[in-house]
């Protein structure tokens, strides 16, 4: 019997801005009495993403969702409806009815949407954005050094970026390691330290998870350091996490 996840009826919309025909909106409310929130990324058509997560999947919305601290034990637990809740989150939206698990994408972090940065770089045309949460305190890492045990449950950098151009399935993918090593690059010019030993620099957390949402425009079949959306895809990764991350810790630290 699975345990059913209830959103308050105190639900309340607030849109952060229009880019490029993409609405994002952030849905406040509360999850077993817990104040929550979620990015909401309104696509204006449905649009072919990757996920390390979800996979391959054409989408009209890509979702990051916030769980609250006193909800993280329940995460994993198989008897809570967490595809309940989800679904309630798309519902809640004020800007489009009829969303479904069957037309997004989502992530989940431990960070709130209160700590989301975003950034856009451009070039004669092409363009690509990144919205960002991170959180690092807790099991920041040093990959393929630390072992694979958890210090906190939930310390996750989530990454969406979204390009002008149309990806190819191999694109989609090779795009992927360019977003990663600005990840890289944000937490090292940072200082992010390993939580497991903090005499190590960091390269992420053991939870990090992208999306990546192919564009409209002119089709690309190769994304890297020396490609022009490339360059801007690493330009909005970077600005987007560094922007994320100073957020969180100002928040948590002072």
């Amino acid at each position: 019997m699975q345990i059913k996840n209830k959103m308050s009826c105190e639900i309340r919309s607030e849109i952060l801005g229009s880019f490029h025909g993409i609405t994002a909106e952030v849905v406040h409310h509360k999850i077993w009495n817990e104040p929550s929130n979620a990015l909401l990324l309104h696509l204006p058509e449905q649009q072919q993403t990757l996920s390390g997560l979800r996979g391959y999947r054409k989408v009209s919305v890509v979702a990051n969702c916030h769980i609250p601290q006193p909800l993280w034990m329940k995460l994993h637990d198989p008897k809570c409806d967490w595809r309940g809740y989800f679904r309630q989150v798309l519902k809640a939206s004020s800007l489009e009815g009829g969303l479904s698990l069957n037309n997004a994408t989502i992530l989940s972090t431990g960070v709130t949407m209160d700590h989301l940065a975003w950034s856009e770089a451009a070039y004669e045309g092409l363009w690509a954005m990144a919205f960002v949460t991170a959180g690092v305190e807790g099991n920041a890492l040093r990959v393929g050094v630390d072992t694979g045990r958890h210090h906190n449950p939930i310390g996750t950098i989530n990454t969406i970026v979204v390009s002008s151009v149309g990806l190819t399935q191999a694109a989609l993918a090779a795009s992927f390691i360019t977003i990663t090593e600005a990840k890289v690059v944000a937490i090292e010019d940072l200082a992010v330290k390993s939580s497991y030993d903090p005499s190590l620099q960091a390269t992420g957390t053991g939870t990090d998870q992208i999306v990546i949402v192919s564009g409209r425009s002119e089709k690309c079949t190769y994304v890297s350091g020396h490609t022009k959306i490339g360059e801007l895809m690493a330009r909005a990764v970077t600005a987007a996490t560094k922007e994320a991350i100073t957020k969180r810790r100002k928040a948590l630290y002072i």
